[in-house]
């Protein structure tokens, strides 16, 4: 029973002691009757004053103690309580506030690190996945969404990584907690991954920390690949025009002397001479790509421009080049000069992409499709190969017998630096299509 319970109880107790008496005197003697009238109004004051002074001194206090429990239970810390003049209890009162006092600047407190932090992670470059206590999806900042292609997160909540079925997501489910890994979705895309946990109510969560390397790796990979460039052309070229200048004039003694199998042996050499030289030439270009000076172009104009050049490089395969441009595709960034080089190295791909032999060539197509902020080169000539899926943009892999490799990297390097995303891949429908995405 609470203390309001018991003050009840005693003034109900008083209450029938008063009317017992009262009654009580109705019935005794007259001449008793005065003074005992007397003695029962003045216990009556009395009760009525130690009444008083036990609501005030007891019930009171004990009621505001009981609504600051209240308060606590709802997590009200904000509120504080009044003193009620009685020493205990103010003392209670006391604790009682300098406690809520504190408890509501750890929440405040509280409040501000979790926002900040919720900040932090939302700005943060690198992608943060946060799991819930089963390990299913539970929150994705800005950048791994970006990182997984999609605007939000919220339709794969409640799922494991394996069942997202999307493919960095599968890659990190194979990840150690407390250790990093490399992960690849692409030629395009490397990751590095960590997975850790941090504590919410007794509870380890699992998260996931994404950083995309693509760029850093690249970068690291072209500096090595420039610097052998250049050494080994440097040294190639000198060597080759001491032996140039050499065996011309051997070949121009021979051809006076009248020895003509000697001269033609030595013009086979030059020839050769001049094949390296320009071999060496081609992949020293890697070394030296300008850099874009982009500007405001209109899209439709430009693929209109170029196309005539795009389609000549079919030669005599019967491929049909089709433009399939929206009227409303706008305005692109872009260097001009450089681009001209990307869509004719992404062309003459996949015109190799359709083998001599094929017996029906009648089939064979190429677009070039332009969107707002979008472009799509697509083919349906053969498949890309799975190796070559892997390779991709890798400087100086091929697949063609007398390929130099050096195609799609400067295509990577013109594009990287152009501010382009970019993607090439084989379709579930067959097309080999690749796509460039303006900003």
């Amino acid at each position: 029973m609470s203390a309001r319970g018991y003050f009840r109880l005693i003034a109900a107790l008083i209450l029938v002691l008063t009317v017992g008496t009262t009654v009580l005197v109705l019935v005794l003697a007259p001449e008793k009757k005065e003074w005992t009238w007397l003695v029962i109004q003045i216990c009556a004051v009395a009760v009525i004053i130690l009444l008083a002074i036990l609501y005030r001194k007891t019930v009171k206090p004990l009621d505001i103690l009981s609504g600051g429990i209240d308060l606590l239970k709802e997590q009200d810390f904000s509120t504080r309580l009044r003193p009620v003049g009685q020493a205990d209890a103010d003392r209670i009162i006391e604790l009682f506030n300098r406690m809520s006092r504190q408890l509501h600047e750890d929440e405040v407190r509280a409040q501000e690190q979790n926002h900040f932090l919720e900040l932090l992670i939302a700005a943060s470059p690198m992608g943060v996945l946060i799991m819930d206590i089963d390990g299913k999806l539970s929150s994705a900042n800005p950048a791994m969404c970006r990182f997984l292609g999609l605007s939000d997160i919220g339709r794969y909540k409640g799922l494991s990584l394996n069942e997202s079925g999307l493919p960095l997501l599968r890659l990190m489910a194979s990840v150690e907690p407390d250790s990093g890994r490399i992960l690849q979705t692409d030629p395009l895309h490397i990751y590095r991954c960590t997975l850790s946990s941090f504590m919410d109510r007794g509870f380890p969560h699992p998260f996931y920390m994404v950083e995309p390397l693509t760029e850093e790796l690249y970068e690291a990979e072209k500096r090595g690949y420039r610097k052998v460039i250049r050494i080994i052309s440097h040294e190639v070229n000198n060597t080759m025009a001491g032996l140039t200048s050499a065996l011309g004039a051997m070949q121009q003694s021979s051809a006076d002397s009248g020895d003509e199998d000697t001269a033609s042996m030595l013009s086979i050499l030059l020839s050769r001479i001049d094949r390296m030289s320009r071999f060496i030439t081609d992949y020293a270009s890697m070394a030296r790509i300008p850099d874009p000076v982009c500007r405001p172009v209109d899209a439709n104009s430009f693929l209109r421009r170029t196309a005539p050049f795009l389609e000549s490089l079919k030669g005599r395969r019967q491929i049909a080049v089709v433009l399939d441009l929206e009227d409303n595709a706008g305005e692109v960034s872009i260097d001009p000069v450089l681009m001209e080089q990307v869509l004719t190295n992404i062309v003459k791909n996949a015109v190799e992409a359709f083998p001599p032999d094929t017996p029906d060539l009648s089939r064979n197509q190429i677009s070039i499709a332009s969107r707002p902020g979008y472009w799509c080169i697509s083919d349906n000539g053969l498949p890309i190969p799975e190796e070559a899926a892997r390779n991709l943009f890798t400087p100086f892999f091929s697949t063609k017998p007398d390929g130099k490799g050096i195609g799609l990297a400067v295509i990577h390097e013109i594009l990287t630096r152009s501010g382009i995303r970019f993607s090439l891949a084989t379709g579930p429908d067959g097309l080999t299509r690749f796509e460039l995405f303006f900003r």
